[in-house]
């Protein structure tokens, strides 16, 4: 897994700490800091902190920022049970529901990964309950490769 350099909140850098980029903010464009903090991240991709550095600066957004490295976090989802074999790749497709009541919207529609996505299923767990009558089951996946 690649590990990547960037600068997170000293108050949440933390090892196992998960984050989705979601982008600049106009204060962060003409930042000295601006290439190791922004620049490697992927906006919408989900990151977990796997190493702290001693190293803290100044921001303009949240006051002091800590060095750390991060790597792609794992996504929890879920995806058809025919299709959830522990160690196999698929392209990720959402499920898209709709409705956003429903205890299991969040997996359905995870944050972190992109339609077309090449993923890893690295973990398998139980089945759910599905209002539309799918047959899913809870997965956690690592993506390997970006949508071609």
């Amino acid at each position: 897994m690649k590990r990547l350099i960037t600068l997170v909140d000293s108050k949440k850098a933390r090892e196992g700490y998960e984050f989705i980029h979601y982008g600049i903010s106009k204060k962060c464009q003409n930042c000295e800091l601006y290439q190791v903090c922004i620049e490697n991240l992927e906006k919408g991709r989900r990151y977990k902190i796997i190493g702290i550095r001693d190293y803290e600066h100044d921001c303009k957004i949240y006051g002091k920022v800590k060095v750390v490295e991060v790597e792609e976090a794992e996504v929890p989802t879920v995806i058809e049970k025919r299709k959830a074999f522990l160690g196999s790749k698929l392209h990720f497709s959402p499920l898209k529901c709709n409705d956003i009541f429903c205890e299991n919207y969040n997996l359905c529609n995870p944050e972190g990964l992109k339609e077309g996505d090449i993923c890893e299923i690295v973990d398998v767990g139980k089945k759910l309950w599905c209002k539309k009558g799918k047959n899913i089951v809870m997965v956690k996946l690592r993506r390997v490769k970006a949508k071609t």
